[in-house]
């Protein structure tokens, strides 16, 4: 899961907000534990950040590391710092242990372990896929993918150091299962796991459905 984001247009770090009595980030992790046998949490490079910041991510992580396997979570850190999600992806596929990691944002509430699980399910029928990605009305969704760990962190680390920033930008020179439409729908019918929470606005609102739903 990536959490090293500026967050600039919140204002504040998104990880560490308060849905529903937990940092996002905690919340998040629930969902992807469900179907993932562990978790790396890609944190915010070391450089350029407030103490009380790292402090206060390393508690909610520190939280809920208690609560799962030994071993299951591990943080990693973005080593490459404003270089956007294709750094995160960079470090947290370099860190995976497994043949194929799911990548989610930290900021997206409402993910769905059901789409989590079956974009894994089409990816252990497609051996061949480098990626099985959702692709919604909007476009393909990188954070909302799960790529083959050992040709989609070389893929990155390349990308990171020829300094292209676009996660999407070389799909081509890969091998590309996309989930869209009716397939798609089936796992996350009313689509809640591409809802981003990305400016107060945004926040509000996820709020608010949080309580519609509780």
């Amino acid at each position: 899961m990536l959490a090293g984001g500026r967050s600039r247009r919140m204002g504040s770090p998104k990880a560490l907000l308060d849905v529903g009595g937990e940092p996002l980030v905690c919340r998040v992790a629930r969902r992807l534990v469900v179907a993932c046998d562990e978790l790396v949490i890609v944190a915010p490079a070391l450089t350029g950040r407030s103490t009380g910041e790292h402090d206060a991510l390393a508690a909610a992580v520190l939280r809920l590391g208690d609560e799962l396997p030994a071993g299951a979570l591990r943080t990693v850190h973005d080593g490459a710092p404003d270089r956007g999600p294709v750094a995160g992806l960079a470090a947290g596929l370099a860190a995976a242990r497994g043949e194929r990691a799911f990548v989610a944002a930290c900021d997206t509430p409402f993910l769905a372990p059901a789409l989590v699980a079956g974009l894994f399910a089409t990816a252990e029928g497609e051996p061949a896929a480098d990626v099985v990605i959702a692709r919604t009305a909007g476009g393909v969704e990188p954070m909302v993918a799960v790529y083959r760990v050992a040709t989609m962190a070389a893929h990155y680390a390349r990308q990171l150091a020829d300094g292209e920033l676009r996660p999407t930008a070389r799909f081509a020179a890969c091998r590309v299962r996309e989930v869209a439409g009716a397939e798609l729908a089936a796992l996350d019918p009313e689509g809640a796991s591409f809802a981003g929470v990305n400016d107060p606005d945004e926040y509000r609102a996820a709020l608010a459905r949080l309580r519609a739903v509780d």
